[in-house]
């Protein structure tokens, strides 16, 4: 079978759509015959994967081209048609918001189509009431019309398309979580790789890898550190975004400079070792700018290698922790609720190892590569 997958976010792009993409384009190549059809963010040169072949898209802008929306949607279409004639798909795959308002352009009706969803377009566009997004909300109606199936990544986006009846058929609604590669969780171990910001045995290393930015949560971390004073709290923010200067900024205000860190982007082959270096992995993630966030992939990846996570109720992540077990929740828009649950962890600092096993394990039972792989690959064979 010949499938077509279109996003707007593919490695070498970060982000939580891109690592996804790249799994369900990895498992559907196994049985099938596959394109991926994405940017090529302003690079001259990508290494691409073997198991399939990868058309890029010169979008105006390089990697800054999601800045001229209306430029990207006009040159995704007609990219996409370019491809539609010589692959000849039997499905395509839309991942991202950007693709689905390029599908909802193409209005293709004669091959099936499946839509993944982790739910910021909801927020972002659907439940939006400015005139400026009615032409969006068209475009995805169109889509979701047309399409074969619609996967929520969680529980809580399945909730959020099922109150949306205008938008989404409940019988095409298909959730499927995504899972952790046993080539992943079984690396070796490094817990010493963040070993010189230990000062003692009474360091507590809290991380975060994700792109710099309020809906991540960062900042209100940092603001709960600068409540808590407390010089054996060390904060690892890993990744780049537009918002780097101001946490920096934010930082040296609070004069936390020996307490947060930010080492930067970083390979996907190193990524394993900051979590087996970390006690705990805070994730606060809030709704901003009118986007949510579904069920973060590093905050799956942080418990796989058991490290217990710190996640935002009524969100996705909610899914993954049972409080005191393999984590903590906390309400991501109070900052006193976060400083409140990082003091808790580290005056619970003695448990943290038999927490990240427990998360460990809640993972390996329920969030496997191989239950991923099988329900994307009976999805196509509508089985």
């Amino acid at each position: 079978m010949r499938i077509l997958i279109y996003t707007h976010e593919f490695p070498p792009f970060q982000g939580g759509i891109a690592t996804s993409a790249k799994m369900i384009a990895d498992i559907l190549s196994s049985e099938n015959e596959v394109t991926v059809l994405c940017p090529n963010y302003g690079y001259k040169t990508v290494k691409e994967s073997d198991n399939f072949s990868t058309e890029r898209i010169n979008f105006l802008g390089g990697k800054h081209f999601k800045k001229i929306p209306i430029i990207q949607y006009i040159l995704g279409l007609l990219k996409i048609k370019k491809i539609l004639k010589s692959f000849k798909p039997e499905k395509i795959f839309f991942l991202g918001e950007e693709a689905e308002l390029v599908g909802g352009l193409l209005n293709e009706k004669k091959i099936d189509q499946i839509i993944r969803i982790a739910g910021s377009g909801i927020e972002s566009i659907i439940k939006n009431k400015a005139l400026s997004k009615t032409l969006y909300k068209f475009l995805l109606k169109r889509l979701y019309k047309n399409s074969k199936y619609i996967i929520a990544v969680s529980r809580n986006t399945k909730r959020l398309m099922e109150e949306e009846e205008e938008f989404f058929s409940k019988k095409k609604i298909k959730l499927i979580y995504n899972g952790i590669d046993s080539n992943f969780t079984q690396q070796d171990k490094d817990p010493n790789f963040l070993g010189y910001l230990r000062d003692s045995n009474e360091t507590l290393i809290l991380l975060t890898v994700s792109r710099l930015l309020p809906r991540k949560g960062q900042d209100y971390v940092i603001k709960a550190l600068g409540k808590i004073r407390n010089k054996n709290i060390k904060y690892v923010c890993v990744g780049e975004g537009s918002h780097l200067r101001k946490y920096k900024s934010l930082v040296k205000s609070l004069n936390l400079e020996s307490s947060v860190s930010f080492p930067g982007g970083i390979e996907r082959s190193q990524v394993h070792k900051y979590y087996d270096s970390a006690d705990v992995f805070i994730l606060c993630n809030r709704t901003w700018n009118s986007k949510i966030e579904g069920l973060p992939n590093v905050a799956i990846e942080s418990m796989s290698r058991s490290t217990p996570v710190i996640g935002s109720k009524n969100s996705g992540t909610e899914e993954l922790i049972k409080p005191s077990k393999n984590g903590y929740l906390v309400d991501s828009e109070d900052v006193d609720d976060i400083a409140h649950i990082i003091e808790l962890t580290y005056k619970n600092k003695k448990n943290l190892r038999e927490m990240g096993n427990s998360a460990m394990l809640h993972i390996s039972e329920n969030f496997s590569f191989e239950s991923m792989k099988a329900n994307y690959l009976n999805l196509v064979k509508d089985e």
